[in-house]
């Protein structure tokens, strides 16, 4: 079912009602210099996009895009590596290019929109933004029944927010959100968000509000697609990765009375949107647990996504789980892992130069291996100790350092490359060449010893005794990973 906006609607009324509900966010009371002028800045620029046109806007964020396409390598190299993960692995050249940036240009014209969003009058709202289900997305928020609608970053997520007026017959309507570090902002963007009668919920403040919405009934967002070190461990779009397990906590608080919905918002045109609302995600027999519900979540998120993954926002890395080599997974997880990811966790190892060494580096090789069920190792080595490499069951691919061809090269042949982008490089052995190689690969973490000459750009925080020389023994390796891990806790 899609609807226009009917001008009917009691916009300014409904707003006055819940406004005694609305919850302001707790302040932090230390604001410096900084955030006065970035918080001045910010409203001269609001004042300007207020007066001006959503068309122009969009024009204006699609220029700034594609500055950030020339400019930002880096974050070409992300955008890369994330439409890899969610469209085909084995994308690369021109057509990998010719996606990056008309990602990157579409998603900096829709933030620029969203800060025009709240910021429309009720004219131009019906003008540029049209809605589809509405009908049987408030019904399921009506009479006491609670909505948790999962939301993935993709399009100009802010609409959301703003059409709260057009849902009269809902009791409550709220979102969960993340703080921003400027207090001023932080109060200047809530009272923008809240303006027409949409609550809204950081986690900082905890759930105790979030949880009697869920109970008395209503309509929750919860943009649910981000990556979180507290939640659970899961494939989307096929690769695992840390994701939130709160709408299936919510839905379960709701006791009966809960329907999760995948909600998104698409571009249609400069300026112009559909917010996606009714969909019911419907959960299969037998699907109570968290992690089970969260993989339904996932999977409907992966589908509305999928409508257009150009609309996503793959400006940031999604797929985090690379800091934490071995999340914790119950057996049900692993069982979900084993049906839903198509995509391992690549570890990528440049072995240590000496032979007795790499025999010491064994149990700890076994140990990463057997840390995860997706993981897969890949090791570069010298030619003489191929054979050594390729008996170990733990390794999956084996290729030289020191043949004719080089080793970056080797590594972006078509079969190797189509298993997806690695995600952890440890460097225990090889040069600076090597290692300048190795950095076009864009593997997200590296480990290595604090005494190798490349230690400034490896993240292990382990130092040996200083009266330990020569070769490292197999007790160095696994208090090494032991350091590594429990860093990976707190990154």
């Amino acid at each position: 079912m899609s609807t226009t906006m009917s001008k009917d609607l009691p916009e300014k009324s409904i707003a006055a009602e819940t406004d005694a509900s609305i919850k302001a966010p707790e302040k932090n009371r230390k604001i410096t210099f900084g955030h006065r002028v970035a918080y001045c800045l910010y409203k001269l620029m609001c004042i300007g996009i207020k007066c001006t046109d959503v068309k122009v806007v969009a024009l204006f964020g699609r220029g700034i895009g594609y500055l950030v396409w020339l400019f930002a390598g880096r974050r070409r190299k992300i955008v890369a590596r994330n439409l890899r993960i969610v469209v085909n692995p084995s994308l690369r050249g021109p057509k990998l290019s010719s996606m990056v940036r008309r990602n990157i240009v579409r998603t900096t014209m829709n933030l620029a929109c969203s800060l025009k969003t709240g910021l429309m009058k009720k004219r131009e709202m019906e003008r540029s933004i049209r809605l589809e289900g509405a009908a049987h997305f408030e019904e399921c928020g009506s009479h006491g029944q609670t909505v948790i609608s999962c939301i993935p970053h993709a399009g100009n997520w802010e609409v959301l927010a703003r059409i709260r007026p057009y849902f009269h017959r809902v009791p409550r309507y709220a979102s969960m959100y993340r703080r921003l570090s400027n207090p001023l902002l932080e109060d200047f963007v809530y009272l923008s968000r809240t303006r027409y009668g949409c609550e809204m919920y950081s986690k900082e403040s905890g759930l105790r509000e979030v949880l009697k919405l869920a109970r008395g009934g209503g309509l929750l967002g919860v943009l649910s697609d981000q990556f979180t070190n507290e939640g659970v461990y899961l494939p989307y779009f096929g690769k695992v990765t840390g994701v939130t397990p709160l709408p299936a906590l919510i839905y379960k608080r709701c006791k009966g009375k809960g329907h999760l919905f995948s909600v998104f918002t698409r571009n249609t045109g400069l300026g112009h949107w559909d917010a996606v609302l009714g969909r019911e995600i419907y959960l299969p027999e037998g699907c109570e647990s968290l992690p089970a519900i969260t993989m339904q979540v996932n999977l409907a998120l992966e589908q509305c996504q999928n409508e257009n993954i150009l609309d996503g926002f793959w400006m940031h890395h999604r797929w985090k789980s690379t800091h934490e080599f071995a999340p914790p997974m119950d057996a049900e997880t692993q069982e979900l892992i084993r049906k839903y990811a198509k995509l391992p966790f690549r570890i990528l190892i440049v072995a240590p130069d000496s032979a007795e060494e790499a025999g010491q580096f064994l149990p700890s090789l076994r140990r990463l291996k057997n840390s995860r069920i997706d993981a897969e190792i890949s090791v570069l080595c010298h030619e003489e100790s191929m054979e050594f490499w390729k008996r170990q069951k733990e390794v999956t691919l084996c290729m030289p350092i020191d043949g004719k061809t080089p080793p970056a090269k080797l590594l972006e042949a078509d079969e190797v490359y189509s298993k997806g982008p690695f995600d952890i490089l440890l460097m225990l052995g090889g040069d600076y060449r090597l290692w300048r190689q190795l950095q076009g690969l864009f593997p997200l973490s590296v480990f290595g010893w604090q005494d190798h000459p490349l230690s400034r750009h490896f993240r292990l925080a382990y130092k040996r005794a200083d009266n330990a020389t020569g070769l490292h023994t197999a007790a160095e390796y696994e208090k090494a990973l032991t350091v590594y891990h429990q860093l990976a806790h707190l990154s």
